[in-house]
């Protein structure tokens, strides 16, 4: 089905859905054309496009509902019969709504016309780019896994009460993941990321180097050292450890009684300095959009500022729950019901670089990446340090590796001793560096 047919396809399917029993509903609506070229130890794969359309029906009988969706636009008929009669089985709740109209304005930047003629030969060149950008760093570098990705995604969203849009997205995503060998000794692996919107701001060759210099950097890594005390996070295992936090802020857990912060709206959760948003419609970023799963437009929205609990995610489900306003964080695709997700979530910067950060440390422990388990509920953490470096003195020591750290994340966010002015962005996560204070370092 062509894209500029899917807005109207949604509207009979809408249609389609009170004929068969319904008193309301909404259709959702993708079309996606994915590009991907990757590469595996050192060698390029099978590059792969593909291109599938699916619409996912949400019925309402009452305050029962039902979903059904298909990717054959020949059964939609059998779908839209199988989300009627779902609802009619299943159990009622006054909180199944759908969300009133908004104004949704659209996000600038979001779409390249040039993406339409963007070929498999050209992911192709771009993946083996990243191959000779991070080989050329030192011939020791092996490039375990790295891919390359393009799509062209349009969303639709119609339902009964009048929601009526859709959009056009353009988006280019690229990862390096390497190792360095020198005879028998290998480094920790090393993962870069980057993303574009546009084809003119694709530069795959920073990720594939800065990937080779940390795999690097941590060759010939020797035996650390125990201790309790300072761990400085870089980004990417920030992500490891921090971005469960948005389990605490899903309003469906908060709901549900299994968050901790249910009862904590506007009280401090952090140090002062620590703040945490949501923004999907941050300019050029992986997950904006203009609107969420449910046609609610996105917006910037502080979950945690200056340390305080300022609000959590909703959807049209746990907004009527709670009476209080849609956040627009409905989430999941055209083939499940919606969800409650992030958007770009993002930890805000500090005022201090991460060299006067480490310069500050008397003894403590850099760790780049984090291997391990943490528990979204009570916080605690446990696992391997990867690409880990001992500093002393305020300087970087050595390279440590069969390093475990310990800890629990809410403890960590109320003895926070330092925020980096730099960031990095992971998929849709972006973090600066962080410094943890009393975690329990065990070199085995």
């Amino acid at each position: 089905m062509s894209d500029h047919n899917l807005l109207n396809q949604c509207q009979k399917t809408l249609d389609l859905v009170r004929k068969h029993g319904a008193d309301h509903a909404e259709v959702f609506g993708q079309t996606a054309r994915t590009i991907t070229s990757s590469v595996e130890k050192d060698d390029l794969q099978i590059s792969k496009s593909q291109q599938e359309t699916r619409i996912g029906v949400r019925a309402f009988v009452g305050t029962q509902v039902g979903f059904a969706s298909t990717n054959d636009v020949a059964k939609l008929d059998d779908a839209v019969a199988d989300a009627v009669t779902l609802a009619k089985a299943s159990p009622g709740d006054p909180n199944n709504v759908l969300p009133e109209p908004c104004i949704v304005d659209p996000v600038d930047g979001m779409y390249d016309s040039a993406t339409e003629s963007f070929t498999t030969a050209d992911a192709v060149a771009q993946a083996i780019r990243m191959l000779e950008a991070a080989k050329s760093v030192d011939s020791r570098v092996i490039v375990g896994e790295s891919e390359f990705s393009a799509e062209l995604r349009r969303q639709v969203v119609v339902n009964s009460l009048g929601i009526e849009t859709e959009e056009l997205g353009s988006l280019f995503t690229y990862g390096a993941l390497t190792t360095a060998r020198d005879g028998e000794t290998v480094s920790n692996m090393a993962y870069r990321f980057g993303a574009a919107r546009r084809i003119d701001g694709i530069d795959v060759d920073p990720i594939a180097r800065r990937s080779s210099e940390d795999a690097l950097g941590s060759l010939g890594a020797s035996k650390g050292e125990s201790f309790t005390g300072q761990v400085l996070l870089e980004p990417f295992a920030v992500l490891s450890l921090f971005a469960p936090l948005q389990f605490q802020l899903n309003a469906r857990n908060v709901l549900r009684g299994m968050s901790r912060w249910k009862d904590a709206l506007g009280q401090s959760v952090a140090v002062q300095g620590f703040s945490l948003i949501d923004d999907g419609r941050l300019p050029g970023a992986v997950a904006t959009a203009s609107f969420d799963r449910e046609g609610t437009p996105h917006k910037r929205l502080p979950l945690i500022e200056g340390g305080v609990l300022r609000s959590f995610m909703h959807n049209a489900y746990t907004a009527h729950a709670f009476e209080t306003p849609n956040t627009g964080h409905a989430a999941g695709s055209a083939g499940s019901l919606p969800a409650i997700g992030p958007t770009n979530f993002m930890i805000l910067p500090g005022e201090i670089s991460t060299s006067n950060l480490i310069s500050e440390m008397k003894r403590g422990l850099i760790v780049s990446r984090f291997s391990g388990n943490t528990d979204p509920v009570s916080g605690d953490f446990s696992g391997v340090a990867k690409a880990a470096y001992l500093v002393v003195d305020g300087k970087v020591d050595r390279a440590v590796s069969g390093t475990l750290i310990a800890g629990n994340i809410f403890e960590a966010l109320g003895t926070l001793s330092g925020i980096s002015q730099e960031t990095e962005s992971v998929f849709n996560y972006t973090f600066p560096s962080l410094r943890l204070e009393g975690i329990s370092v065990t070199a085995e």
